[in-house]
C-alpha cells in the first residue's frame, strides 16, 4: 500500500521530463468505476522512483484527500498510468487470484465505506494515510473461494455496465422520438 505520485516539492513526479504517463486522480472515480477517457497526461523523467508509481491490473485506489470515500479497481489494460498523491495504491500479493476484486467489493460496500472513513483525519480537507487505511478490518474469503468471486465480481460489474447503458439508450430513444413528434407537428 503506498500514496500516489507526489507532482510537486521534492516528489519523483515533479521531475519534468520525456517519459510520457496518464495520471488518475480521485476525480476519476466515477461510481466505483475508474474513467480513463480523459486522463491528463503529463512528461516526468523515467526512473525507478516514477516506474514504481505504474498502476498495474487489479490495483485498488482509495481516496486519500476527499470529503467522499472513493475506491476503484484498476482494469486489465492499464498502460503508464499511474496515481496521483490525492490517492492510494492497494496491491494485493497476488492481483490474479480474486484478492483484489474482493476487497474492492469490501471497500464499495457500505461497511467498508463506513471503516474507511471512520480512518480520515478531519482538517479542512479530510485526509487519509496509508497507515490507517491499513487499519480497516477486513475478513476475507477462504483463499479456494477467491476465483469464483472474482468471477462473481466481474459479472456483476459486466451487468451493472449493461444495464447503465440501457438506460441510456431508452432514454435518447424516447428522448429523439419526442422531439421528432414535436418536429413533424409544426
Amino acid at each position: 500500500m503506498r500514496q500516489g505520485l507526489a507532482m510537486a516539492g521534492r516528489g519523483a513526479g515533479a521531475q519534468r521530463g520525456d517519459w510520457r504517463v496518464r495520471v488518475v486522480d480521485s476525480a476519476d472515480i466515477l461510481d466505483d468505476q475508474l474513467s480513463l477517457r480523459e486522463l491528463r497526461e503529463v512528461g516526468l523523467r523515467r526512473g525507478a522512483r516514477t516506474a514504481a508509481h505504474l498502476l498495474e491490473p487489479f490495483d485498488v485506489v482509495v481516496t486519500a484527500r476527499s470529503r467522499a470515500v472513493k475506491v476503484a479497481l484498476v482494469p486489465p489494460g492499464i498502460h503508464r498510468t499511474v496515481a496521483a498523491v490525492t490517492l492510494l495504491v492497494v496491491r494485493t500479493p497476488d492481483p490474479g487470484t480474486g484478492l483484489a476484486h474482493y476487497l474492492w467489493y469490501y471497500l464499495t460496500s457500505t461497511i467498508g465505506r463506513a471503516e474507511v472513513a471512520a480512518r480520515f483525519t478531519e482538517t479542512s480537507l479530510p485526509t487519509l494515510s496509508a497507515r490507517a487505511l491499513g487499519e480497516v478490518p477486513v475478513a476475507v474469503p477462504r483463499e479456494d473461494e477467491l476465483p469464483r468471486f472474482a468471477n462473481l465480481v466481474e459479472g456483476a460489474a459486466a451487468s451493472r455496465r449493461a444495464a447503465l447503458e440501457a438506460v441510456r439508450v431508452r432514454h435518447d430513444v424516447v428522448r429523439d422520438a419526442v422531439i421528432a413528434a414535436i418536429g413533424s407537428a409544426e
